[in-house]
């Protein structure tokens, strides 16, 4: 019986509560808008929040897997980010000599050309070791995975798995797909089988469009067995899953026992019997466990502390939201004080009046959440926008799902009680004799519900700087990393990769890759043309310890030096001025001596400007000096913008062909650059119809890429700011207004006894401005507080920089005096008789 009365009554009040909404459209509109753009944006800032930093991956029992890490140091050749990569040995001793896990597996990853019937294109692989699906518990779709059979050590079997989606869109998922042959690099490969729909990889957010066999890759790669079974070559990601019942730490403390041996073992090798004086670094080399539950994200490890940050700003936002729709009950209840207070004389108790005021403000939050998640979409996809991937391998959905829903619903459900359980208590709670009795305070409310309002104002004020101040901070970052001077021109350069699609030997490479940069500096509008095997500005890297004759050898100050392979061209190409000695040319190419330029940093450091030309270096320590330096080239970032540039040696490419697979080229064009990227494709098919071209670009774009995090925080803490600061003027605008309704009669009254205009405006203004003023003081303490969680952030500029801070408090103040200044010319402009007359 009671719950029948309490649905009645719950009808009831939703049944008023729609005919509240209806009869006050403007209030609806502003409290839902308000509502909608606060649950907007924290729904598409959580959309990628939650895909990137908290979705563990489809495999099962993901909580078993842990991943190694390395930390003290590395010595010898690496390939990848140097911290969670081993050697193949160090692989297979983990693997074959534990205790603690149910399995031991790795993986690298590579992009390789594919070619099935007449289409070629570039595509993501991961080469893994043969337990790799068994390890980790993922089916197939179709067919089966790999096994430890096809890694067959020496030469593994040339077959691969294809990953769902791209089944789906090279293939069109069709069925005969199983037995079909593709080229690898030229290589051909038999498909096998289809993973399971929903496994992309172990990089979440990133697809792997196919994975093979680590041992196979040998036929693509010369030499790769040697790379395999060096100790010093580290390359190989390794993941494991915990025996059930065992924790992290446990498996950590057996497995650093392991290598531990494993470390004394290589101590008798040759690299430490040549230079034994690291062997104490070596020695203080410690390997980790960390949890791998949400697999090796490349995108989490950029954006994370970015994503932390914008959850944080569009929470405040949702806050100043919550804050703007609150004063608005708080001024509607107060609109209504003689409807509720008839309401009590009748007997309502004041639980049913605070029960009907929180349902309609929970159909206002319902309104707000459901115009937000709508709007979410839209501002997901933007934001995918800013990631420096391609939209082919990026694997990030903008659609709601139920997660996304339910974060909605809680936003929702949350802001509901947030900015109406205290309206709502202090609505119900005015004595109906006082307010029956004075018809004025059905109108003006009372002091209380003003000081209220002025706290809720006060809040957005300190709330909006601290955006305010935040995106000053980084608006001044990415304007600094834009001035860097990058060393070379960006301007009107075409970038693209090409890879060919079949295997050629290093004397048809030489010719073929000479070929091609002939053949694209005659194209009409091509002024110069050059190539690179790293890539500029992706974070790529190929660094080495180089022996220079007479320079310091002793331990922790060996020169060290990062390399690219280049032809020909291209220092012209991006504007990189060749300083002392001259560039390579085409007569050096296919030659018998080891050509190389170096850069000012590292001709400064261990030569006179003079004598730097005509030395001779060597790629390792204590090697054969071989290299000739025949010029010295300006300094150029190619790893970063942020920093300061490195010592760089660029070698002609012609020495390290065969192990060129994939060539950067560049192209600086006269007139339209894009206009040219389809004749510069054509270009390329003419001289080899089995070259592929990938990533295709401006350089400019690629720049803003590598700035993709500064790009993201700028912009988006400056809309969010900007969005921010619009609620809290329309906030503080409101409270005015309601407090010049309030004290009508009293400034008619200053009126007729003589005040002036300007004597009423800056009354009104004197109103708010203290609570204006303690926002200002309380929103730039917390932004000093935050700081230091941005620091790292920040390029530049200081978490504390005093000018950043003055701008955001000029700009609040300012925009809250022209909020102010609107209404207290209102009052100004009040004849005194009319307000006599006022209720």
């Amino acid at each position: 019986m009671a719950l029948t009365r309490l649905a009645e009554g719950f009808r009831q009040d939703v049944r008023y509560g729609i005919r509240q909404v209806r009869a006050n459209p403007g209030f609806t509109a502003a409290a839902v808008l308000s509502l909608a753009l606060g649950i907007a944006a924290n729904t598409s800032i959580f959309t990628l929040f939650d895909q990137v930093l908290l979705r563990l991956l489809p495999v099962e029992n993901p909580r078993e897997l842990v991943q190694f890490r390395m930390e003290g140091g590395r010595f010898g050749n690496q390939n990848g980010d140097g911290v969670h990569t081993f050697s193949y040995p160090l692989y297979n001793a983990f693997r074959d000599q534990n205790t603690v896990f149910s399995g031991v597996t790795g993986f690298m990853t590579g992009t390789v050309s594919l070619v099935s019937g007449d289409r070629g294109q570039s595509v993501e692989s991961t080469w893994v070791a043969g337990n790799f699906f068994s390890v980790l518990g993922v089916t197939p779709h179709i067919g089966r995975v790999l096994s430890t059979e096809d890694d067959r050590p020496g030469d593994g079997a040339h077959v691969v798995v294809l990953q769902y989606d791209f089944w789906q869109a090279r293939y069109e998922g069709r069925q005969d797909v199983l037995g079909s042959t593709i080229r690898l690099d030229g290589i051909p490969f038999t498909v096998v089988g289809v993973a399971a729909p929903d496994f992309e990889g172990t990089n979440p957010g990133l697809l792997t469009q196919l994975w093979a066999p680590v041992n196979a890759r040998a036929a693509l790669i010369p030499n790769w067995r040697q790379t395999i079974e060096n100790e010093r070559s580290s390359w190989f990601y390794l993941f494991a899953r915990l025996r059930p019942g065992l924790t992290l730490e446990q498996a950590q403390a057996e497995m650093r026992l392991v290598h531990d041996r494993q470390k004394q073992q290589e101590l008798g090798g040759e690299f430490f019997a040549k230079f034994p004086d690291t062997k104490d670094r070596f020695l203080r080399q410690t390997m980790s466990l960390i949890p791998a539950s949400r697999g090796m994200s490349a995108i989490r490890r950029t954006f994370e502390q970015p994503l932390i940050v914008l959850q944080s700003f569009v929470g405040l936002v949702l806050l100043i939201a919550c804050a703007n729709v609150a004063g608005l009950l708080l001024a509607r209840a107060t609109a209504r004080q003689r409807e509720i207070a008839i309401r009590g004389a009748m007997g309502a108790s004041r639980a049913q009046v605070v029960r009907q005021l929180l349902v309609e403000s929970s159909m206002l939050a319902l309104a707000g959440g459901v115009a937000g998640l709508f709007l979410s979409v839209w501002l997901t996809r933007g934001l995918v926008r800013f990631l420096p991937y391609n939209e082919d391998v990026l694997s990030l959905s903008t659609t709601p799902d139920a997660r996304i829903l339910l974060f909605t619903t809680a936003v929702t459900a949350i802001t509901a009680l947030v900015f109406g359980l205290l309206p709502a208590f202090r609505g119900s709670n005015i004595p109906a004799s006082t307010v029956l009795k004075d018809g004025a305070g059905s109108v003006t409310g009372n002091r209380e519900h003003v000081r209220m309002r002025k706290a809720f104002v006060a809040l957005q004020v300190s709330t909006s700087l601290v955006l305010l101040i935040g995106a000053g901070l980084f608006v001044r970052t990415l304007d600094n990393l834009r001035k860097v001077d990058l060393g070379f021109t960006t301007e009107n350069v075409v970038m693209f990769a090409v890879s060919p699609a079949t295997r050629y030997e290093p004397a048809r490479k030489l010719q073929l890759y000479r070929t091609l940069m002939e053949s694209l500096a005659t194209v009409p509008g091509v002024r110069a043309v050059g190539a690179n095997t790293s890539r500029l500005l992706t974070g790529g890297r190929w660094d080495s310890q180089i022996s220079i004759e007479g320079a310091p050898r002793a331990d922790g100050n060996v020169p060290w030096s990062f390399f690219n392979a280049v032809t020909p061209g291209y220092f012209e190409a991006l504007g990189i001025p060749v300083t002392m000695g001259r560039d390579f040319t085409w007569n050096d190419w296919g030659g018998s001596r080891q050509l190389a330029l170096v850069n000012q940093a590292l001709a400064t450091e261990h030569f006179s400007a003079t004598r730097a030309v005509g030395q001779r270096l060597g790629q390792g320590r204590n090697v054969p000096m071989d290299t000739e330096i025949i010029g010295v080239f300006g300094d150029a970032h190619y790893h970063d913008v942020r920093g300061t540039v490195p010592m760089q040696t660029f070698v002609n490419m012609d020495s390290a062909i065969d192990r060129v697979n994939l060539l950067n080229v560049y192209a600086r064009i006269q007139g339209d650059p894009r206009a040219m990227m389809p004749l510069l494709r054509q270009q390329v098919g003419r001289v080899d119809a089995d070259l592929v071209i990938s990533e295709m670009r401006m350089l400019d774009e690629q720049v803003n890429r590598r700035l993709a995090n500064e790009r993201m925080l700028s912009f988006l803490s400056g809309g969010f700011a900007v969005l921010a600061t619009i609620l809290a003027v329309v906030g503080l605008h409101g409270v005015l207004a309601f407090v010049v309704a309030r004290r009508t009669r009293e400034i008619g009254i200053r009126v007729a006894l003589g005040a002036g205009r300007a004597g009423v405006i800056q009354l009104v203004v004197r109103e708010m401005l203290m609570m204006i003023l303690a926002g200002v003081v309380a929103g730039a303490a917390a932004a000093y507080l935050a700081g230091s969680y941005v620091e790292t952030q920040l390029f530049g500029v200081k978490a504390a920089e005093w000018s950043v801070f003055a701008a955001g408090v000029l700009a609040l103040l300012t925009a809250a005096l022209v909020a102010s200044f609107l209404p207290a010319l209102r009052a100004s402009r009040i004849h005194p008789m009319h307000a006599l007359r006022h209720e």
